[in-house]
């Protein structure tokens, strides 16, 4: 019997943004049809009502409208509301590839199907810009236990690349409403502690980078991420160092400042996490330490050189699986 499988789309003034619309129809795409399309507006205060009014006709889709609430509450409601045996999410500015579900679900009945203790499944993700124009790529490789891995850093490429089971909200519980940054961090890592995590090494998902977006706030995600560490690292394996754990923290977010071009703030992040714990650094930090020095235009240079070797070995390999 075909799965059911429930997207949450949680959105906040959607259709100012211009997003919307195409992230929704990215779903709507989907080569695999068994599902439904719940849409969460988290207190609009602009035509993203009527921006969804139109896609209602359709009997997969439904809008619901709270008072807002930040991300956490709005996919916790789409959860509640949702019945599919699978729940996914999607951002309001990311996109789906049309084989995005299908080929998570091939991947959970040819590899998954014999195995109960797993939780989630993710997939590889393209970075875009604002206008669509592909800026780079996420695939990280680590899966199964997964745990210490996503201590030292969210090696889930995108919220909106997630298919878990509904059994997991059912056991470990919903979103944490008091994070309003940094919450799906906190959710994979109470996922990770109780099941194994799986990925489809493919790149189907566009996450969409841009000044909008909550995750560029640099100061407030740093201070959420510190609250998810803090709850984590209350109770830890033995093995783990929670001083690397901070460390680690520190050089992601200086990593993070150094992709939205904050090269002084990104320097400041570095070497902070570089006193604490040197062990962590590696030769890819240095290279960028170094760069952050060069001037704005020649830092751009080289990122657009990086992005098309990038791009040309990623197609290799794609011919190479086919």
């Amino acid at each position: 019997m075909t799965p059911k499988v429930s997207i949450v789309c949680p959105t906040f003034n959607g259709a100012s943004r211009g997003y919307l619309r195409d992230s929704i129809e990215s779903a709507l795409a989907q080569s695999f049809k068994n599902y439904e399309l719940v849409i969460i507006d988290d207190g609009s205060t602009d035509d993203t009502r009527k921006e969804c009014e139109r896609y209602l006709k359709d009997p997969k889709v439904d809008y619901i409208f709270q008072q807002n609430g930040g991300p956490a509450k709005a996919r916790n409601t789409g959860i509640e509301a949702s019945s599919g045996e699978f729940i996914c999410f999607l951002d309001d500015d990311d996109l789906w590839k049309p084989n995005k579900l299908q080929r998570q679900i091939q991947f959970i009945d040819n590899k998954l199907a014999n195995f109960k203790n797993w939780g989630m499944v993710f997939t590889w993700a393209e970075l875009i810009d604002a206008r669509g124009n592909i800026i780079g790529y996420r695939g990280h490789r680590q899966e199964g236990a997964i745990y210490k891995y996503l201590l030292f850093e969210n090696i889930i490429d995108a919220s909106s690349s997630v298919l878990a089971k509904r059994e997991v909200f059912d056991k470990i519980g919903l979103f944490d409403e008091g994070l309003k940054q940094c919450e799906d961090w906190d959710m994979w890592l109470r996922i990770a502690e109780n099941y194994y995590i799986y990925h489809v090494k493919e790149y189907l998902v566009q996450y969409r980078e841009h000044k909008g977006r909550l995750s560029s706030r640099n100061e407030e995600a740093f201070f959420y991420e510190t609250a998810v560490l803090k709850k984590a690292l209350s109770n830890v394996p033995p093995e783990i160092n929670p001083v690397d754990v901070y460390a680690s923290s520190y050089i992601n977010r200086s990593v993070a400042y150094f992709s939205f071009g904050e090269y002084h703030k990104f320097r400041k992040m570095f070497i902070k996490g570089a006193r604490i714990a040197p062990k962590l650094i590696t030769i890819e930090h240095i290279a960028l330490l170094c760069i952050s020095f060069f001037s704005d235009g020649l830092i751009d240079r080289i990122k657009t050189v990086k992005r098309q070797i990038q791009k040309r070995w990623i197609a290799r390999r794609v011919r190479e699986i086919l």
